[in-house]
């Protein structure tokens, strides 16, 4: 068993509950506090043997910690000083260490070469604290003696009904180290959509007949929101039905949308650049910041890119604001909507019609 790191701090009473993995080997039970507490090093660190219960009920405890923290000006002469911090925990947690639940990242994949149709599955329920319905990640808190991976597919059945394959499992995370030291992993599943059984399931998108107690009195159900474009999804649900958005999740769908490259959902037009004649230097890096760019790729229809080609090369062929950079040998063109006459127009929602299936 690893040693619990507060046993630095010397003596633990035999009445403590926690005393068998705290007590010291038997040689440092004379060493005094302030002998531990000269190795600055080890600061700030908790004193868990001093932690008080404020209160309990069946799921939760409220504890006020004691904290070491350095002080060269303390008044003992132990060069550090006592403070406190109010934290809540699970009364399911079985120690400091270990990792209170499981939080699910599930991809529905319903083709293996078109990534734009994958979608993540969420759940929307009522939660109390909060006074109103939330969408959230499937998730849900490990059994006893239970793995995270065999956890995370459990709770994902009993909260969706779909049957998912467990692709990665990630280190504990920290849900609110500021108010509690509740713990949860990530856990990746792939739901295959050519299983029967899932596929029946896509079709009822409603309350899962699965559901019990808390959670079906509290509404939840399976929501699939699409991969791509799922920052503006969720901000959509925001607006229209004021639900609340669970952190992780929103988390991971900024940090889709930044990996991606993408623009603000409400933007349909393309984003060509506006700028002056003479700031051609800035023209690469203001390419690079809107995306302006017409590529050739295998995902895309023939005909779409053809189009787009075309479309590129008459709007550049039409305006003398064309520019060169001395490190880039292509031609640019800056413009702003007002320039546009119809013929240009018509190209530009070519190349927007492209964009937009790019970014797909």
């Amino acid at each position: 068993m690893r040693l619990h790191p507060l046993l630095a701090f010397g003596y633990c009473k035999p009445s403590s509950r926690l005393s068998r993995h705290l007590c010291p080997p038997n040689n440092l039970a004379g060493h005094t506090t302030r002998l531990a507490m000269s190795d600055s090093a080890k600061l700030p660190r908790v004193d868990f043997d001093t932690t008080e219960t404020v209160g309990s009920t069946r799921w939760m405890r409220l504890e006020t910690l004691s904290y070491h923290v350095a002080d060269e000006n303390s008044t003992d002469g132990s060069g550090s000083s006592l403070r406190k911090w109010d934290r809540a925990v699970r009364t399911t947690k079985q120690s400091e260490d270990s990792i209170d639940a499981v939080v699910i990242l599930a991809i529905l994949r319903h083709d293996a070469k078109d990534i734009s149709r994958d979608e993540i599955v969420c759940v929307k329920q009522y939660r109390p604290p909060v006074d109103a319905y939330t969408i959230e990640l499937p998730a849900g808190l490990i059994d006893a003696g239970e793995e995270p991976a065999k956890a995370a597919v459990r709770e994902f059945y009993e909260e969706t009904g779909y049957m998912g394959k467990v692709i990665d499992v990630s280190p504990a995370s920290y849900l609110s180290p500021g108010l509690t030291n509740e713990s949860a992993c990530m856990v990746r599943l792939e739901v295959d959509m050519t299983n029967e059984a899932n596929l029946k399931n896509y079709e009822n998108q409603n309350l899962h007949d699965g559901l019990e107690g808390c959670e079906k009195d509290r509404g939840l159900e399976k929501l699939m929101i699409p991969r791509v474009g799922m920052l503006g999804a969720l901000h959509d649900m925001q607006q229209k039905e004021g639900v609340k958005v669970f952190a992780a999740l929103y988390s991971l769908a900024l940090g889709m949308q930044i990996g991606e490259g993408a623009i603000p959902a409400k933007k349909d037009y393309f984003p060509l650049v506006n700028l002056d004649d003479n700031q051609c230097d800035q023209v690469v890096p203001a390419l690079r910041e809107s995306g302006f760019l017409v590529v050739t790729s295998s995902l895309l229809p023939l005909e779409l890119q053809q189009n787009a080609l075309a479309a590129s090369a008459r709007i550049l062929e039409s305006s003398s604001k064309t520019v060169t950079h001395p490190s880039d040998p292509k031609q640019y063109m800056m413009l702003s909507f007002d320039d546009l006459g119809d013929e240009i127009s018509e190209d530009v929602g070519i190349l927007s019609e492209y964009y937009r299936s790019l970014r797909k």
